[in-house]
């Protein structure tokens, strides 16, 4: 069998790495020369031509090539479809979508220029602001009023949502077969600063609604692979979708330490090979490695917490995935103090560096440690 992947990041690479026991060979294509999932995966030099070489084809991005997606499609190789891939171009699609299945998310409108999208986050008071397209890692997002000065002069579509009170972030990872067989890995509880994910622990409580609403997503479009449904909770209970990711996904990550991760069930529904139900499932922890590079990284302190897993990456820069700790345990509690402990290993008092490309005075200091209570401080 062979496995065409467009993109080739971190998740290219870590598919790779998890599908050695696959009898499949690694075909992948992405724009840069020293792209992580090379050190895996053999390098597809004709990207169209691949397609009909390759019995299936997925991705592990949504800013993919979409002509070749859409070839893919038209071969009757591409997995997961391409509507949801399409999806995931504007976040004005995915609210739309969300908005015809019924999905809760938080109030939003549809602008047209940016002072369509002031008048309509004035009368809210407070609002996010956000650029439809090239959307990911917290990329295009706005506070109205503290920031939203940037997007003076924008002209284009805009997306403007309500501010809500948020208690929490969680996110349901799934993974859907050709068959409908359907697996849910536990939620995780996701700790963000503006945007970008940097730590997160697994099994954690959620509703059970929340479990309806990804199943629903998935038998839209009859889903095959991997998919992670981000959610807000409310203080006053309500939950909403943030988005879908239709591929792996960073807040899947801790799933490295069970025995059978997203990265291969990913693998193993596109080919059609069935979904493995792992056996062994750890509470775990995962912290990011944003921004810090392999000279700076205390490896082996790190190592005495957990595992690190490393991305290859050419250059770190601030808000660049460099690689993350899975940190697994007996219990949520001791998972979660050990990568507090991580944090403070990576990052010390380096932080907002490390993570953000500036920081606004308008903007408050990023969160890093918590309280044993698990609550931001």
């Amino acid at each position: 069998m062979r496995l065409y992947v467009l993109g080739g990041g971190q998740l290219a690479l870590m598919m790779c790495w998890e599908s050695q026991r696959i009898p499949v060979e690694f075909v992948v294509y992405d724009e840069g020369s020293e792209a992580p999932a090379y050190r895996c995966a053999r390098r597809a030099s004709d990207p169209m031509g691949e397609v009909d070489r390759a019995d299936v084809v997925t991705f592990e991005f949504e800013n993919v090539d979409i002509s070749i997606a859409e070839y893919a499609e038209r071969s009757g190789k591409l997995k997961p479809p391409l509507p949801y891939l399409k999806i995931k171009k504007s976040r004005l699609e995915e609210r739309s979508f969300f908005q015809s299945l019924g999905v809760p998310t938080i109030p939003w409108r549809r602008a047209v220029g940016w002072e369509e999208a002031f008048k309509i986050a004035e009368k809210w008071g407070r609002a996010y602001i956000k650029v439809p397209a090239g959307g990911y890692d917290g990329k295009g997002q706005y506070i109205y009023p503290r920031v939203a000065e940037k997007l003076v002069g924008y002209k284009g579509e805009l997306l403007v949502e309500e501010y809500v009170d948020i208690k929490r972030e969680f996110s349901l990872v799934a993974v859907r077969s050709e068959d409908g067989d359907v697996y849910f890995y536990p939620p995780a509880e996701n700790y963000y600063v503006h945007g970008i994910l940097v730590w997160n622990y697994a099994p954690t409580s959620v509703p059970e609604v929340a479990y309806d609403i990804v199943y629903k997503i998935l038998e839209w479009g009859r889903y095959v692979g991997v998919i992670a449904v981000e959610f807000f909770e409310s203080r006053s209970g309500e939950i909403y979708v943030n988005e879908i990711a239709p591929r792996v996904h960073n807040t899947g990550h801790w799933t490295l330490e069970t025995d059978a991760s997203q990265f291969e069930n990913h693998v193993r529904a596109v080919l059609g090979l069935g979904i493995r139900r792992p056996r062994a499932v750890p509470p775990t922890a995962m912290v990011n490695i944003l921004g810090v590079d392999l000279g700076k990284l205390p490896w082996r302190e790190l190592e005495r917490l957990g595992r690190v897993y490393w991305y290859y990456k050419a250059e770190a820069r601030p808000r660049r995935k460099m690689g993350h700790v899975n940190i697994a345990g007996s219990s949520v509690g001791e998972v979660v103090e050990r990568a507090r402990e991580a944090l403070r290993l990576i990052y010390g008092r380096d932080f907002p560096r490390l993570v953000m490309r500036e920081l606004s005075p308008a903007q408050p200091r990023p969160v890093l440690y918590l309280t044993s209570g698990g609550t931001p401080r």
